[in-house]
């Protein structure tokens, strides 16, 4: 059995783990924000914020660590298959989800791009969820 091909799963449940926090973390800054900025808010954006970048890094390690796998442990062609195009999507609207975070960082009273990133947040996690299941087809 060749354990570097569950290398990159491994990462990624970590990583999307992490992804999950940072979603949960989101919805508390929404309902948190909905009572009035205050410091409580600012604290919850803020842990928001830290977290979404690390997850954003990881993300992107784990994606770069399944095209060397694909590669390299399992001696398979890149992108010809649904997990690599849906794993691809995922990655760039979660890149597109951390430049709206960063643009309303910039602009706080814009309340279309706040909808916009969450929904963009949301919908990257369901697809990289979704990704998952179809990676585990892949596995040896």
């Amino acid at each position: 059995m060749n354990l570097a091909a569950y290398i990159h799963p491994a990462f990624q449940i970590g990583a999307l783990s992490l992804g999950l926090i940072v979603l949960a973390n989101g919805l508390r800054v929404r309902r948190s924000r909905k009572g009035g900025a205050g410091a409580e808010t600012a604290r919850v954006a803020r842990l928001h914020m830290r977290l979404g970048r690390w997850f954003i890094a990881l993300f992107s390690v784990g994606y770069a660590l399944g095209l060397g796998g694909m590669r390299f442990a399992l001696e398979g062609p890149l992108y010809e298959t649904a997990h690599s195009y849906f794993a691809t999507l995922a990655l760039g609207l979660f890149w597109v989800t951390a430049w709206l975070g960063r643009r309303l960082r910039k602009n706080l009273g814009n309340e279309d791009l706040r909808q916009i990133h969450s929904y963009c947040g949301f919908l990257a996690v369901f697809i990289a969820l979704f990704v998952a299941v179809l990676g585990m087809r892949l596995l040896p």
